[in-house]
């Protein structure tokens, strides 16, 4: 296998959420792990370029403390995004969003699309609450852990 191509697999892992990448190649097995530490930020929030040029934006991860060092009296969730791709509110061109912010979901429910590679990806609600933030827009391009929604929990009664 090519050392450029095996460098190029190095960046794609450490660009995205890929903890582990185990490739085999006429006879060569390139296996690339990615560990974090105990103090490796985790990211939960967005940022955007290109605003208003009317082209696609690209929203980069940015990242905050780990949890433990965050206030306790955030209890509001961040659903991140699972893979890199383009983001889209609505199921299909000229439908309605899925959610809007102040939206009450439930667990499970669909909360937007990703596409990659003419592939479609649901992105779902882990926990039942309110939709209190929605950070990215309709065809961005998005990273892999960026944050995409700030959910409200439910309270349980």
């Amino acid at each position: 296998m090519d050392l450029r191509k095996i460098a190029q697999l190095v960046d794609l892992v450490s660009r995205s959420s890929i903890a582990e990448l185990d490739l085999t190649q006429d006879g060569t097995r390139v296996r690339i792990l990615r560990r974090p530490g105990p103090n490796t930020p985790r990211p939960i929030s967005a940022r955007h370029a290109d605003e208003g040029n009317g082209q696609a934006r690209t929203v980069d991860r940015q990242t905050l403390p780990p949890p433990d060092a965050m206030p306790s009296a955030t209890a509001d969730v961040v659903v991140p995004a699972p893979m890199h791709g383009v983001f889209y509110r609505a199921p299909a061109p000229g439908e309605p969003p899925l959610v809007e912010i102040g939206t009450s979901i439930e667990a499970g429910q669909r909360l937007c699309i990703i596409e990659a590679m003419k592939t479609f990806i649901d992105v779902v609600a882990e926990t039942p609450g309110t939709v209190l933030a929605i950070l990215a827009e309709d065809g961005d391009e998005i990273e892999a852990g960026c944050a995409l929604f700030h959910i409200r929990p439910t309270s349980p009664p």
